[in-house]
C-alpha cells in the first residue's frame, strides 16, 4: 500500500462494512473478500484464489416468470460487486485491466458466503474507486492511474469507475458507493451497465 493511502483504505473498509449492514440492499454475509475459481490441474479440479478485493458485495435478484414452464421454485441470481481501490496500484496497465476482467474466469468467480459456503456469482461487476486530489508531486502518477483505470473500464462493460475526493469521509464514501451500486441489486428491470451514474 502506498504511503499516505492508509487512511483512505480505512475509510473504504468502514464504508464496505456499512454497505454490508444496509437493510435496504439486503446483501449476503460473506466469510472473506477473497475471490476463487476452480482450475483443471494434474487431472483434477482444484481451487485457486483469483484475488483479494477491497470489498465484495453479494446480493440476490429473483428471476421472474418468462418463456417456458416456470421452475418449481423461484430462481435467484447471485449478483456480485467487487470493489477495488485504485491509486498507486494502477501505475501499470495490466493491474486494473486484470482486476476489471476478473468476471471472465472460465469456471466462474466464487465467494465464501456464510450461509451457503462457496458459491458461484452469476454476474460480476467491478467498481474501481479512484481517490482524486493527489499532492502536486503526485499529480503525474494520479493522471497515469486515472488513464489506466479508464482504459480498463472501456475494455470491460461490467467495470464501473467512481472518482471521489481523497479526503472523503467514511459516511460520504458509503453514500457515494451505495448510489453507484444500488441499481445493480435493486430497481426495475434487469441490472444494466449503461446507467448514467454521474
Amino acid at each position: 500500500m502506498a504511503k499516505g493511502n492508509t487512511k483512505f483504505t480505512a475509510r473504504v473498509n468502514n464504508s464496505v462494512e456499512q454497505l454490508l449492514h444496509d437493510t435496504d440492499l439486503s446483501l449476503l454475509s460473506i466469510r472473506s473478500r477473497s475471490l476463487f475459481t476452480p482450475v483443471f490441474r494434474n487431472g483434477d479440479y482444484v481451487w485457486v484464489k483469483l484475488m483479494d478485493s477491497d470489498g465484495t458485495l453479494v446480493g440476490k435478484r429473483s428471476v421472474k416468470p418468462g418463456e417456458g414452464a416456470d421452475p418449481a421454485k423461484e430462481v435467484e441470481l447471485n449478483i456480485g460487486v467487487v470493489i477495488q481501490s485504485e491509486d498507486a496500484t494502477s501505475q501499470s496497465k495490466s493491474n486494473p485491466i486484470g482486476k476489471a476482467t476478473v468476471g471472465y474466469a472460465d469456471n466462474g468467480v466464487w465467494v465464501d458466503i456464510n450461509a451457503d459456503g462457496r458459491t458461484r456469482l452469476d454476474r460480476v461487476y467491478v467498481l474501481m474507486l479512484l481517490p482524486s486530489g493527489a499532492a502536486p508531486e503526485h499529480k503525474k502518477k494520479f493522471a497515469t492511474a486515472r488513464r489506466n483505470v479508464e482504459n480498463a473500464a472501456d475494455l470491460t462493460p461490467d467495470c464501473l469507475i467512481l472518482e471521489v475526493p481523497r479526503g472523503i469521509s467514511s459516511q460520504k464514501l458509503y453514500e457515494s458507493i451505495r448510489s453507484k451500486i444500488r441499481p445493480l441489486f435493486k430497481g426495475r428491470g434487469r441490472p444494466r451497465t449503461d446507467f448514467d451514474f454521474d
